[in-house]
């Protein structure tokens, strides 16, 4: 921490100039142990008690640069200290400031580490402008964090306290990226406990970890290695359909998506064909896939397909459009 490294450079420097000031009285100045200890102290402090006796124009010289060394320290340290009490002052002002937008949030999500892959998960969905809080452990990354404008709680995810102050009640979904499976384990525990209806997305480290998971309540686990491997193979045999992922999922540039809407049962769209509904003319998105519930997933679904009240319908467009389209079902759902 920026902090502690300058507490320890202003330390060490002073043990510099105090120990050759003693040594310099000791034996440049020929004094008694005691009074290059007495007078190296009133130098560096710059108390003075004057001159020691019998000093020449080269004992001058040496005292000089002492005690210009000595208020060169005694200024650097008064402003480390004042930089570090206004740092800290502000830091803790804007925590309060963090806290108070953490507990108006709804809906939103939160990342668990902000490790090598907290760090990605929290950039991407910046970039998607999704509300987010992050729970970290480390006060150094803490810090970090918000200070580049990260909603930032610091504490142990899989305690409750840490979730209650990241919002967790509230929470449309919870993303764990730590290092550790067994704690992952214990996060997923105490977050659904307290919010039985967020979806919980998880990295798994091995893949043997996979089913524990899904048994403490994580909605989807992702492993690293695999998904990794997938895309490697993906872009090797499937280039197009890879290129075309990464088109949508990573540009900056195009407001594209894959997302899924549900037709609520009681809808005035259920039993209805995806021809009579035409997506495609009035939200201009495209249907990629029928979700039943109970039946086998419909993927390229003709226009003969009907629709079934709970059916989730996976489409491709525009955010704008898709979220046109959620509203509209949303309305028409009785």
């Amino acid at each position: 921490m920026k902090i502690q490294r300058q507490s320890r450079y202003l330390l060490g420097w002073i043990s510099g100039v105090t120990l050759t000031g003693i040594l310099g009285m000791r034996f440049f100045l020929g004094l008694s142990w005691v009074d290059s200890i007495f007078y190296t102290a009133t130098t560096v402090s710059t108390v003075g008690y004057g001159a020691p006796p019998g000093v020449d124009d080269s004992d001058k010289l040496f005292l000089a640069i002492l005690i210009a060394a000595s208020l060169g320290t005694v200024g650097y340290a008064i402003g480390i200290v004042s930089q570090n009490f206004f740092t800290m002052h502000i830091r803790a002002s804007l925590g309060k400031g963090h806290d108070r937008r953490i507990k108006r949030m709804d809906n939103h999500w939160i990342i668990c580490g902000l490790g090598r892959y907290g760090r990605q998960v929290a950039a991407m969905l910046r970039h998607e402008e999704v509300p987010f809080s992050v729970i970290e452990s480390k006060e150094e990354v803490v810090v970090e964090a918000r200070d580049q404008g990260y909603l930032m709680v610091q504490g142990d995810a899989s305690e409750e306290d840490a979730l209650l102050n990241a919002g967790v009640e509230r929470a449309k979904g919870l993303i764990v990226t730590l290092d550790s499976d067994a704690q992952t384990v214990y996060v997923a525990l105490t977050a659904r406990a307290l919010n039985r209806d967020i979806h919980i997305v998880a990295r798994a480290s091995d893949t043997k970890s996979v089913s524990v998971l899904t048994k403490a309540g994580v909605n989807r686990v992702v492993n690293p290695v695999i998904a990794g491997s997938a895309s490697l193979v993906r872009a090797s045999l499937k280039p197009s359909v890879a290129d075309l992922l990464d088109l949508v999922v990573m540009s900056r540039k195009l407001d594209l998506d894959f997302s899924t809407v549900t037709v609520e049962k009681g809808s005035s769209l259920a039993g209805k064909t995806l021809m009579e509904l035409d997506f495609r003319n009035a939200y201009d998105v495209t249907v990629l896939a029928i979700l039943g519930a109970d039946d086998a997933p419909v993927y390229n679904p003709t226009g003969g397909q009907t629709i079934r009240g709970g059916d989730k319908i996976m489409v491709f467009g525009e955010r704008h459009r898709i979220a046109s389209l959620r509203e509209a079902l949303g309305k028409l759902a009785t």
